[in-house]
């Protein structure tokens, strides 16, 4: 004889498989995912620009240098020095270099890429700023 109950179940009593929690996992992993496929590959570093009143948003294609508050130079988002950017500039010859310097930056570190850029053979440069609100 045997004294164990078969576990039968009923219509109501059937395993289910819950999907909210699924698609819910899913939904913050595709979040996720795009957020890091669509976050810039350049490297930002902490430049206040300076505020202006007049100023226009362009999009062209040059080099970038970044200027500390305490005069330490970025190229294109990597630490470098006034040499370095000199042979940069020499063999690229960008049609325009794009100065973002932090608004507390003395202005002799300004002039002194400036005139950098003019001796590499750079006509155009460019400070940049942020428009006032």
């Amino acid at each position: 004889m045997n004294l164990r109950k078969r576990a039968r179940f009923g219509a109501d009593e059937r395993a289910y498989i819950d999907v909210v929690p699924l698609v819910d996992t899913l939904l913050a992993v595709f979040l996720f995912l795009a957020v890091l496929a669509f976050q810039s590959p350049l490297t930002f570093i902490a430049v206040k620009l300076p505020e202006a009143e007049k100023g226009e948003t362009q999009r062209i294609r040059a080099a970038r240098v970044q200027v500390t508050q305490k005069g330490a130079l970025l190229l294109e988002g990597k630490p470098t020095d006034i040499k370095t950017i000199e042979r940069f500039l020499s063999d690229k010859k960008p049609q325009y270099l794009i100065i973002e310097a932090d608004e507390d930056t003395k202005h002799k570190f300004v002039v002194y890429v400036m005139d950098t850029a003019k001796k590499a053979g750079v006509e155009n440069v460019i400070i940049a700023v942020r428009k006032k609100r």
